[in-house]
């Protein structure tokens, strides 16, 4: 019996198409995320741009935590941010060395934009100069019986109340060493006056002037 020498079909020397594709599928999922990626962030970058030129903005310090009256801010406290111009107050930092070193005279929000009259050392505001237990008053000069002898902010006055149908020993002193917190109108015309009182105090003043009474003003020596 004869033996056939044909030889068997050759093997297979390079590897399929589809081994190829298995092997370089982790490559292109990796590839795919990466452009993913990247498109959603030059989206948002497009998106954030339009937003920025739409709404004109200006710089401004907010604070980056809550921060308690009493505290020494430093930068690590503090942020810049874009803020639309039309709600930004004229007062507002717009530099982290402006607000570092100075200390909150009221408590501050996180996200709370500074201002100048929430630091020590920028532009005071009026309650940070009210001194403990007062209030501010506004004491128009027309309620006075005479015009006000030339003031100025710590002055302190007393202010005689009295009617002109009762006799003078019925006239009195109705509030006592209040203090000028501001001078209102010009140098020549003084309008009224902010003055520093109590409840009591502002009671009284309103009392007398919705009872007729005339108010005298009366400047105290200083240091009495």
């Amino acid at each position: 019996m004869q033996r056939s020498n044909s030889a068997g079909p050759s093997p297979e020397t390079t590897p399929s198409w589809a081994a190829g594709a298995r092997r370089r599928l982790p490559f292109y999922l990796v590839i795919a995320v990466v452009l993913a990626g990247l498109a959603g962030l030059l989206t948002f970058l497009y998106l954030d741009r339009l937003r920025l030129s739409a709404v004109p903005t200006r710089l401004a310090i907010v604070a980056r935590q809550e921060i308690r009256p009493g505290a020494v801010l430093d930068e690590s406290m503090l942020d810049a941010r874009a803020v639309p111009e039309a709600i930004l107050p004229v007062n507002a930092l717009t530099s982290p060395a402006e607000a570092a070193g100075r200390v909150a005279i009221v408590p501050l929000a996180a996200n709370e934009v500074l201002l100048t009259s929430k630091l020590s050392g920028g532009e005071a505001g009026l309650a940070s100069r009210l001194p403990d237990g007062r209030w501010a008053m506004i004491l128009p000069s027309g309620w006075l019986a005479t015009p006000l002898p030339a003031l100025g902010t710590g002055d302190r006055l007393d202010l005689l109340a009295y009617q002109s149908s009762a006799p003078l020993a019925d006239a009195a002193v109705i509030v006592s060493a209040v203090e000028v917190l501001d001078v209102l109108g010009g140098p020549e015309v003084t309008s009224g006056l902010t003055l520093a009182v109590t409840l009591d105090q502002a009671t009284a003043v309103l009392y007398a002037r919705s009872n007729g009474f005339a108010i005298l003003p009366l400047l105290r020596p200083q240091g009495d």
